[in-house]
């Protein structure tokens, strides 16, 4: 069977007595989106969340009754088969990004019952030309680690995430509230359009990629201090030309201006000679790498293909000046990543109080 009347009332009443139980969960997920992925990577994005409202569980619902489309004999089935009650989307501004929005969002969070976070990715175009629908869908959860304090009694809940572009966003929104919420077939004339628009946004996607770079060659010739985080990127990613520099790039950059090493000068000041950096931070990196495993320290593992290839180099010079910017260890919600590195390529016991911040000529 579909799902009754008296089912409906009591799901949507039980709902909403559990409303800020879902609407805690979707924005401490987004909150991690946006600073542990999209900003610690320096992605261009926007973030949004939603617990869906109790007025649109009930639509839905009689929607399922009216078609047959789901079996829903009990309450607590239509708990485990509306699995969007809490919401997050990223939408990024470069199409190519999606890709490693979702690689960093699988790394960071659980998947069902403590298993990977499975993936969705979705292009319906592909097999209908009228439907240019696109996106990547996962399902997660808090790891334990974050199950604690206010959020412990969101365990075992699940959280969808959707990213897509920017410009899929544009048609994903419009195409669902013309097409699936009103009743009815759609007219030939709202599909030819709804194509159009698809080839448009298809379109738009390459347009704002190619902005984006004539923006960071154009920033990559200047001298003066970094903007943000994104100018960062596009001036120091030539020392190294195979690496994505963009991950890890946020964190960095922040520290970086901490220590008031905010221009490409200061920091080549800091690093030498720029015709070997691509080299000599490979070596370093490793070595690091070899020394925090045969210590056993596994909290943060350096990445070779990211803006950590320039913290090794600079940490000879500014890892005492780290340790002393965090005197007590931690930032919101626990340890930085770049102090904790920082404290381990010190002797235990080395970091002093009071030192004075790199000089910048």
């Amino acid at each position: 069977m579909t799902i009754s009347e008296p089912a409906i009332a009591e799901a949507v009443a039980r709902y909403q007595r559990e409303y800020d139980r879902y609407l805690k969960l979707c924005s401490r997920v987004a909150d991690i989106c946006r600073y542990e992925v999209v900003e610690a990577n320096a992605i261009r994005a926007h973030v949004t969340f939603r617990a869906k409202g109790h007025k649109s569980l009930e639509m839905k619902l009689r929607k399922f009754a009216q078609t047959g489309k789901k079996s829903m004999p009990t309450v607590d089935s239509v708990f485990d088969q509306v699995r969007d009650l809490a919401a997050v989307r990223v939408a990024t501004y470069v199409q190519t990004d999606e890709r490693k929005v979702t690689d960093a969002i699988v790394k960071r969070f659980a998947g069902s019952n403590g298993n990977a976070v499975v993936i969705d990715r979705k292009d319906k175009h592909a097999t209908d030309p009228q439907n240019f629908y696109r996106a990547t869908h996962l399902e997660v959860y808090l790891p334990s680690q974050d199950l604690v304090g206010t959020y412990s009694n969101v365990v075992g809940v699940p959280c969808e995430i959707q990213v897509c572009s920017m410009m899929a966003h544009v048609w994903n929104e419009i195409e669902h509230d013309i097409g699936y919420k009103p009743t009815g077939e759609l007219s030939p004339l709202e599909r030819e359009i709804l194509v159009s628009l698809g080839h448009q946004t298809r379109s738009g996607d390459g347009m704002i990629s190619q902005l984006l770079a004539a923006t960071d060659a154009r920033n990559a010739e200047q001298t003066a201090a970094f903007s943000d985080v994104y100018d960062f990127v596009a001036r120091a990613r030539r020392w190294f030309p195979s690496v994505d520099f963009a991950t890890n790039a946020g964190p960095l950059f922040e520290e970086l201006q901490l220590l008031r090493l905010n221009t490409p000068d200061g920091i080549r000041k800091q690093i030498g000679e720029l015709s070997s950096v691509a080299e000599r931070s490979l070596t370093e990196l490793r070595t690091l790498s070899t020394s925090l495993q045969q210590r056993g320290e596994t909290r943060y593992v350096l990445e070779e293909n990211s803006a950590d290839r320039l913290l090794v180099l600079l940490l000879p010079k500014v890892a005492q000046h780290i340790v002393s910017n965090h005197p007590t260890g931690r930032g919101v919600g626990g340890p930085t990543r770049i102090s904790w590195l920082a404290a381990r390529y010190l002797d235990p016991g080395a970091a002093t109080a009071g030192a004075q911040s790199p000089q910048v000529g």
